[in-house]
């Protein structure tokens, strides 16, 4: 698959829900960064679909709206091995915008650039 990403995204594992209209799906976020990040998820949605994304952090709430990139279908006894879930690229925030890119910056900070 071709490298369409121009930032590089930093591994995190924080729990998230997730879904279309409510995000009532459970998943882990696998790596991230100010423009997108990847959930770990044995339920996918399509390429094309607008997602909703809670992220209960330790300071407070991110929600945010993002399209899904590409997907990738893994059964849920298989998922610990093979990487399956949605890159999602953010739309918009509806809380906690500065909490999220300050969380970016963080793991920037951390593993470099």
């Amino acid at each position: 698959m071709a490298e369409n990403r121009y930032k590089k995204r930093h591994r995190k594992r924080i729990s998230l829900n997730f879904g279309i209209s409510e995000a009532e799906k459970f998943g882990f976020t696998d790596d991230i960064n100010h423009d997108g990040l990847f959930i770990r998820s044995a339920v996918c949605a399509k390429p094309g679909v607008t997602i909703k994304v809670e992220i209960k952090h330790e300071s407070g709430l991110i929600a945010l709206l993002g399209e899904v990139r590409w997907a990738k279908k893994v059964p849920p006894n298989i998922l610990h091995k093979l990487k399956g879930g949605m890159g999602v690229q953010i739309i918009s925030f509806l809380s906690g915008e500065e909490l999220y890119h300050a969380l970016c910056d963080e793991l920037v900070e951390q593993r470099g650039s």
